[in-house]
């Protein structure tokens, strides 16, 4: 019987406006929903920035749902996210410095 190869094009996502963050969370325990991704569609990594802090690294929860421990309320909030292209883009001031848990703001996007 004959070997049969199948191949497979990834085939970039388009999606309209900016990349969405959810927040979710309480007290120092923040959680990120990010969605309407473009490009290769998912994420291998996420830091967050508070504008008393440097970048931080987030660990993934479940699915693009991102967690991390740290005191950041009152300070707006700024995102880089990292396709599992290796593609990177930064979304600067994202949320204000009054942000709160369960709003969704939109970042940057992903050139497709």
């Amino acid at each position: 019987m004959p070997e049969i190869w199948h191949f497979v094009d990834r085939i970039n996502c388009r999606k309209k406006g900016g990349i969405w963050f959810s927040i979710d969370g309480a007290g120092v325990f923040l959680s990120v929903l990010i969605h309407n991704v473009a490009g290769a569609g998912d994420i291998s990594a996420v830091k967050i920035k508070g504008s008393r802090t440097g970048w931080l690294p987030m660990n993934r929860n479940w699915g693009q749902n991102w967690h991390i421990n740290a005191d950041l309320k009152n300070q707006p909030l700024s995102f880089e996210v990292t396709s599992s292209d290796g593609l990177t883009v930064t979304s600067y001031n994202v949320a204000p410095k009054d942000w709160n848990f369960g709003q969704t703001f939109e970042g940057k996007q992903f050139q497709s």
